[in-house]
């Protein structure tokens, strides 16, 4: 899955749903955040921002140690 490595890469990301529907879109993100063992960090409009911090982060890839 292309979120799995965005966010083994980079630690936080941001990812846009495109969904009418606000109970779906809900679904949707719990759904990615409960597959990726991520943690919400924030949710505006249909952009989520997710966090699952590396036990081994790579200082030239993490938007966390920038």
């Amino acid at each position: 899955m292309e979120i799995n490595r965005a966010i083994k890469d980079h630690e936080l990301i941001k990812v846009k749903f495109s969904v009418g529907d606000r109970e779906l879109k809900n679904e949707l993100i719990a759904q990615v955040v409960k597959s990726t063992r991520s943690t919400l960090v924030q949710g505006i409009g249909n952009i989520a921002l997710l966090l699952r911090e590396a036990k081994k982060p790579d200082p030239k890839k993490s938007n966390l140690l920038r």
